[in-house]
This record gives C-alpha cells, structure tokens and sequence, in this order.
C-alpha cells in the first residue's frame, strides 16, 4: 500500500493563469479518523505514538501528528487532538484543533456524536437526519472503522468486560468561530463546522470540493422550497436575494461555474417544480448557446451565433458591426441592448437550453441583469 507522508504530496495546480506547485492536506474527517486512532491507542496502551497512521478512503496510509494526548480516566476515557493541515488550500478550517474522546460504557453498542465545535443538522437536504451532529457518511464510516478494530482489544481487558461499549465524541476548539467563515449556517448546520472528507486529502483549490459545495447547497435549497433559484456569481446572487427576499434565504444557490451539476440535483427532485436562473450578459450567453459549464476556459461564447441572433432580430449592420469588434459577449450586448427584440430572444435561447436539461414539469423563468442590478430581460413564468 502506498504510503501518504504529511507535507510530501504535491500537485501542480493552474491559478489565475498561473502554474503552481501546491502541497496537499488532510480533511476535518482524516484528523478526526486519526484523533479516535490515538484516544484508542492511549486507553489500550497507556500511551501514544507521536504521530498516528491511518488508512485513508482511497486505500493510502496517512500519518499526521498527535498536537496533544490525555488519558482522563486509565482504562475507561482518552483523548486525543489532531491540528488539521489543509495544506496550501485556502479554507476555513486549516489550523483547527479537532479531540476526539473515547469513552468506555457500561453498556454494550457504539455511539459516535459531535461535540463542542462540531454542528447540528437543522435543515433536510444533507443526508443526515435532522438533529444529528454534521459528520459526513464516509468520516463517520472511517472512524467506525477504526473503532471496531480496537473494540475487542479494548473490551476484552478494560473493567466491564465484553459487553461493554464505546461513545466516541469528536469536537473541535472554537469550531463555531469557524463556522462563521463557511456556508454552514446557510446549509442549516448550527453551532459549529462539519467533519467532511470523501478522500481524506484536500487538494488545494481543488474544484472537486467547490463543485460538492455546490451540490451540497443545491440540495439543501431542493429540500427547502419547490422553487430553486441558481445565480452564477456574487452579484447576480445579490440581486436575488433582495428579488426574492420571500424565499427561504437556502433557495438561492451561487453555481458559479458548475451549472450543470446543479441543473442535475434539481432534476432528480421532484418537488421542485420551478427553476429561476439569474446571469450577466456572458455567462447568459454561454448558456443560450449550450454549456453547462460557465469557466473560461470550459466554454467560450460563440460572437458569430451571438451576431447572427442580432441579425435575426432588428439589430442593424452598423450596430452588429461595432458589436463585433467587441471581444466579449458582454460588451457585444451592452452595445446590443437598445434593442429590446434581440435581448428578448437571447434570454428565450437561455431558457430553451435549460428547459432541455430538465424535468417536462419544471417551469423555468430567466433573468439577464446587468452590472447594476437591472433587469435587461427575462423570459418564462414570472
């Protein structure tokens, strides 16, 4: 098995147009995985390793250092702490201080649970029941998986017996400080961040991870309201939020570029019956004519089709001419925009492309705004 050594794996990553050589770290789920290894390790044995090992869910072994160790009670509870290295990612919980502690009970069974700094579940949509401490499926699978290990060792020597059990509570030291720098009160979770990790390794600015937060809040937006509104930036986000300032604040979802991902959660969904997408001129034009996805470098708007629908509807050669000089989409329709006919059957377009992604019984209403916050066009149900 392939080893995973803590500050030893590298990718290149492109930035701003920029090739990097960027370090990759451990997920919230890989220090907790690793912190239940060390509390287990410290009630079996009386004490700890300075750093622990464990098997990650794409089958690499990771080792990550213990910050701090206690055993509470010899032979009964243990504590173990991991700071989590995220590597050269930007995110919020990079530095966080994630405990676990391992309880030995009375009575037989496992519980696993969040504790101080790890948040509650408010809302549906997060495929954990309402209520329950936000510890994905995969971290919570891991940590199960290195609790049963050590169950039988433990049980067998430990005061109870056999039919003894195991709480294992993961907490995180000002997790709910740092939650206020994610999305988790807008997702519903409350009180502090999530334990999260599909491959236990965060790799810097990894796309990965922002696309499943833009499924995760797609989802939590479907289990809120049979109207989903999709906006593909800040701004178009803004003016949504004030638009629609009758809908649940969870109905609006920032695709950025991952329209087609969102488009897919929404499909699947039944009761949402109606689509609202909100986009600027280039990226409501990349739509019209067919992406799905928004990047620059995913997906170029076509000028010739773009000049062609101007044509087709009452923009004049000296305008078209002018637009076509234009090096962006945008800029081609702000010259374009007096006329209200060639607006309108672009919008129609952007409509008509996510009407082909979608359910028959969905309704779908576009709108274009501009820089300002005006509306320039829109098509469908209002």
């Amino acid at each position: 098995m392939e080893d995973l050594y803590l500050g030893s794996m590298y990718e290149n990553v492109m930035i701003d147009g920029r090739m990097k050589r960027l370090r990759q770290g451990f997920t919230t789920g890989t220090c907790a995985q690793a912190a239940t290894v060390g509390a287990l390790m410290l009630l079996i044995e009386n004490r700890i390793s300075p750093d622990i090992t464990v098997t990650l869910p794409i089958g690499k072994r990771a080792h990550l250092s213990v910050y701090q160790s206690s055993l509470l009670k010899p032979g009964i509870e243990a504590s173990c702490t991991i700071q989590k290295d995220g590597g050269d990612d930007p995110d919020a919980t990079h530095g966080a201080l994630i405990t676990v502690t391992v309880q030995v009970l009375s009575s037989p069974g496992l519980i696993l649970d969040g504790g101080e700094g790890v948040g509650r579940v408010t809302r549906p949509g997060l495929d954990l029941p309402l209520g329950a401490a936000a510890i994905n499926r995969i971290p919570q699978k891991m940590i199960i998986y290195e609790a049963q290990k050590a169950k039988e060792k433990i049980l067998g020597q430990l005061v109870h017996g056999s039919s003894s059990g195991l709480k294992i509570l993961v907490s995180v030291q000002d997790g709910e400080d740092i939650a206020q720098r994610t999305d988790n009160s807008r997702l519903g979770i409350i009180g502090g961040i999530s334990i999260l990790g599909t491959t236990g390794v965060v790799r810097p600015y990894s796309l990965s991870s922002w696309k499943a937060s833009v499924v995760l809040a797609t989802k939590v937006a479907c289990a809120s309201s049979s109207q989903v509104i999709l906006v593909t930036g800040s701004r178009t986000k803004e003016w949504a939020d004030t638009h629609f300032s009758s809908e649940p604040a969870e109905s609006v979802v920032e695709v950025a570029r991952f329209l087609g991902y969102a488009l897919h959660v929404v499909n699947i969904r039944p009761n949402v019956r109606r689509v609202v997408f909100v986009a600027m001129p280039g990226k409501l034009t990349k739509v019209a004519q067919g992406a799905l996805d928004l990047h620059a470098r995913e997906s170029r708007a076509d000028m010739a089709s773009l000049l062609n629908l101007a044509m087709k509807n009452g923009v004049p050669l000296s305008l078209r001419l002018e637009m076509q000089q234009c090096t962006t989409a945008s800029g081609a329709i702000e010259r374009g925009r007096r006329f209200p006919m060639f607006l309108a059957a672009l919008v129609k377009e952007a409509r008509a492309s996510l009407l082909s992604q979608l359910r028959q019984d969905v309704e779908v209403a576009v709108y274009l705004i501009d820089t300002s916050g005006q509306v320039m066009a829109q098509s469908g149900p209002t």
